[in-house]
C-alpha cells in the first residue's frame, strides 16, 4: 500500500519544468515581438529628444533601486513626436536631453538602444533553451520516478535483508539531538530512555565535509561516514518544489538510499505540522517516522502545554526493525536535508 501524496510528488517532480517552461514561452514571445516591431539595428537612426516629464517609481523591494519613466519629445524632418521610456535606471530632469533611436520607416517608434534585433535573437534563443530544458528535465524526472516505482532489490541485498532481526511487535523509539560539546549529534532512545542508536559529529569544519560516527548499540558496531553540507534548491519558492540533498560518503544521499532498496514517502494527510514519513524496503513498509517537538517522549510532552513540532533532529519512530541501520539512515537523510517532502 502506498502512502505517498501523489499531488506533492507531482509538484516536486515538475518543479523545474513548471519554472522553466513558462519562462521559455515568455522569452520566445518577447523575442518574436522584438523581431516584429523592433526592426534591425541598421533600421534605426540616432537623435536626441528633450525631456518633458519624469515619473519616479518606488523600488519593488529593499534590494532594488528607484527607476524612472522618462517622457520626451523629438523632431524628425520638421515633424514633432512624443514618446517615453519606462523603468530607466538613470534619473533625468525636465529640460535634459536624452539619446534615442527612431525607426527610419516609422519615426514614432523609438528605442533607447540600437540592439533591439540582437535582443530579440538573445530572447528567442534563451526562450527556446529554457522551454526545451524544462521539457527535458520534466521527462527525466518522471523517468527517474518511474524507475524508482519499478525498483527491485539485487540478489545480494535480498540475501542481506532476508534474515535481518525483527521484533514480534512494533516498537516505539525517540530521536533527539544531543548538544555534546565535543561530539554533538543524534541519539535514538527506546521508551525506557536507553540509547539504541546514535550518530556523533566528530569533525565539523565550516564549509568542509563533516564526519559522523554511526553507532549501532544493537550489534555494537561503529561506522564512520563523510557527510557533506546540505544543498537546497527551490522553484518559485514553492514548498512542494523545494529539494535538498547532501553527499553521503561521496554519493547524493537520495541516490545512496535508493540503492539500499529504501524509499521514503511523505504522508501529507497526517495532521499538520506533524508530518509522517513511511519508510519502505523493496515496496514493504518497515517504519514510520513522525515529526516531533523537543519533548519527544510521551510523558515529557504531556507535562508541556505547548510542544511545537520542530521537524529537524526530533522525531518519533515506530518499527519492528531491531538494528535500525536502514531506519536511521532514512531519518538522518530527512533531518539533515530538512525537507518536508521526500521520496
Amino acid at each position: 500500500m502506498s502512502f505517498e501524496n501523489k499531488f506533492a510528488r507531482f509538484m516536486r517532480n515538475t518543479g523545474p519544468g513548471r519554472f522553466l517552461i513558462p519562462v521559455g514561452i515568455i522569452l520566445i514571445i518577447a523575442g518574436i515581438l522584438l523581431f516584429a516591431f523592433g526592426g534591425k539595428a541598421k533600421d534605426y537612426v540616432e537623435t536626441t529628444g528633450n525631456v518633458i516629464n519624469v515619473v519616479e517609481n518606488e523600488p519593488i523591494d529593499s534590494e532594488s533601486s528607484y527607476t524612472y519613466d522618462v517622457y520626451f519629445k523629438y523632431e524628425v524632418e520638421n515633424v514633432e513626436y512624443e514618446n517615453y521610456f519606462s523603468n530607466l535606471g538613470t534619473k533625468y530632469n525636465v529640460g535634459d536631453t536624452i539619446k534615442l533611436y527612431y525607426l527610419a520607416s516609422d519615426p514614432s517608434k523609438v528605442s533607447n538602444s540600437k540592439g533591439t534585433f540582437l535582443f530579440g535573437v538573445i530572447a528567442l534563443g534563451l526562450g527556446v533553451a529554457a522551454l526545451v530544458g524544462g521539457i527535458v528535465i520534466t521527462i527525466l524526472k518522471f523517468k527517474k520516478s518511474k524507475e524508482l516505482d519499478n525498483m527491485t532489490l539485487s540478489d545480494e541485498l535480498k540475501e542481506k535483508y532476508a534474515n535481518r532481526p525483527l521484533s514480534s511487535e512494533e516498537q516505539e523509539y525517540y530521536s533527539l539531538y544531543d548538544k555534546h560539546l565535543l561530539k554533538p549529534g543524534y541519539i535514538v532512545e527506546d521508551k525506557d530512555r536507553n540509547v539504541v542508536y546514535e550518530a556523533r559529529n566528530t569533525k565539523n569544519i565550516p564549509a568542509l565535509t563533516r564526519e559522523f560516527e554511526f553507532v549501532n548499540h544493537y550489534n555494537n558496531t561503529t561506522v564512520k561516514h563523510k557527510v557533506g553540507r546540505p544543498f537546497d534548491q527551490s522553484f518559485n519558492d514553492e514548498a512542494f518544489s523545494m529539494t535538498s540533498s547532501f553527499k553521503f560518503d561521496g554519493v547524493n544521499i537520495w541516490d545512496y538510499i535508493h540503492k539500499q532498496g529504501v524509499r521514503i514517502e511523505t504522508d501529507l494527510t497526517s495532521s499538520f505540522p506533524y508530518f509522517k514519513y513511511h519508510i519502505l524496503l523493496d515496496g514493504e513498509k518497515i517504519a514510520t517516522i513522525q515529526v516531533a517537538g523537543k519533548n519527544v517522549h510521551e510523558e515529557d510532552a504531556e507535562d508541556k502545554k505547548i510542544n511545537i513540532p520542530i521537524g529537524q533532529f526530533y522525531y518519533r519512530i515506530w518499527t519492528k526493525e531491531l538494528d535500525l541501520d536502514l531506519v536511521f539512515l532514512a531519518l538522518f537523510a530527512i533531518s539533515e536535508a530538512n525537507q518536508s517532502v521526500v521520496e
